[in-house]
């Protein structure tokens, strides 16, 4: 992909990291943004408009988090698409599940999808639909930071010394206080085998070691579980 002003502070995540940051696999990232067989896409990707290449943007992965959370509670593609086009006209942005106006509005947003999904007839109505969707809102957005109104970092709850952040290692997961990549500090203890000698050679508390650590854990633990 060539160099690009409209590159810098969007991140860059291949479809492979982009699955493990949501739980996810790689053959869902696909299908979700660019699409299988005679299923469209739900949206395209970002750099996808610009160079057809499967690289993801941050918004990208925001919206693919949302996704996922979806369809764990058991959304049809058809509706997550019926409730994407209905953001875009009520709210007038082009990339809702990623905007603030979804995390305040979504839950009616929801409800009115379910309309387009037979499977979930049980939650169309009620304090029931309400509860499932304020608890997907909740897993999937709380934890993100918006400016104008658009989503500018994620700090993960797990680990709240970690963030990624499309303005600083092209989104990659970073300590936020010394900006080095978690997935690195993962490597870097198979390798060495202490937190103890890490804390030492980069000056970091081992309290923020553990937390990367821990963060990259999680990854580990979700993608296994999707794909077991």
């Amino acid at each position: 992909m060539a160099l690009d002003l409209q590159i810098f502070g969007e991140g860059i995540y291949s479809p492979k990291q982009a699955a493990r940051l949501i739980g996810g696999t790689s053959t869902e990232v696909r299908r979700w943004t660019r699409g299988s067989g005679p299923t469209l896409p739900l949206w395209e990707g970002y750099y996808q408009e610009l160079d057809d290449t499967a690289e993801l943007s941050f918004s990208d992965l925001v919206e693919l988090r949302v996704v996922k959370a979806f369809r764990q509670r058991g959304l049809s593609l058809q509706a997550i698409r019926f409730a994407i086009t209905f953001a875009q006209d009520k709210f007038g942005v082009a990339r809702p599940l990623s905007a603030l106006k979804f995390k305040t509005d979504g839950q009616e947003i929801l409800m009115s999808a379910l309309d387009q999904d037979d499977n979930l007839v049980s939650l169309r109505k009620g304090k029931a639909g309400q509860k499932v969707f304020s608890e997907i809102i909740k897993q999937s957005l709380d934890d993100l930071e918006y400016e104008d109104g658009t989503v500018a970092r994620w700090r993960p709850a797990i680990a709240t010394e970690v963030v990624l952040d499309p303005n600083r290692n092209f989104g990659t997961p970073i300590l936020d206080q010394y900006g080095i990549s978690t997935e690195m500090l993962k490597g870097e203890l198979e390798i060495h085998g202490s937190i103890d000698y890490l804390s030492r050679i980069y000056e970091i508390p081992k309290n923020n070691i553990k937390q990367a650590l821990k963060f990259e854990d999680a990854l580990d633990t979700a993608l296994l579980g999707d794909n077991g």
